[in-house]
């Protein structure tokens, strides 16, 4: 999945979701969902935002996946020790 971050000229960020060729508004719902079944980040998309602005966000988008490839190696230990 890749992301669209854009900022307006009243400095309001607003964030897309793109999955292959549809571009929607974000979900985070949507996010989860695509991480939860092994789905990554693209290098996000920015538009007027500033070099600073970009490094936060994505070091947050670094740790979000952190904890996701985190949760699904869990969670297949779990399924694995079931059997």
């Amino acid at each position: 999945m890749k992301l669209i971050f854009t900022k307006d000229a009243n400095n309001e960020v607003g964030v897309k979701i793109q999955t292959g060729t549809i571009i929607e508004d974000f979900s985070y719902i949507e996010m989860v969902r695509q991480l939860l079944n092994g789905g990554d980040f693209y290098k996000p998309d920015f538009i007027n935002l500033t070099e600073e602005e970009k490094g936060k966000i994505e070091l947050m988008l670094d740790k979000i996946k952190e904890v996701f490839v985190e949760e699904t190696e869990d969670l297949s230990i779990d399924e694995s020790e079931d059997r």
